[in-house]
């Protein structure tokens, strides 16, 4: 039988995460004082155990390679 302590371990635990980002203001934005983001990643939460396997999918654009960079760090 398999210790399932090590079974149960968890690996990555990701609560709330969210990006967004800043785009480039023009000359009307500046005018209103108004900052426009786009959402990038929002209120991602997810726990991955030892032995499991997760699979991230979506359309294009919709923050997959962000959400992959914001747990790398990078």
């Amino acid at each position: 039988m398999k210790d399932t302590s090590m079974r149960d371990e968890i690996l990555l635990d990701v609560d709330n995460l969210s990006k967004s980002f800043t785009l480039t203001r023009s000359l009307g934005d500046v005018l209103r004082s108004r900052t426009p983001k786009v959402d990038a990643v929002s209120d991602i939460s997810f726990t991955l155990k030892r032995g499991e396997t997760i699979g991230i999918v979506g359309e294009s654009g919709c923050g997959k390679t962000t959400l992959g960079r914001m747990l790398l760090k990078l």
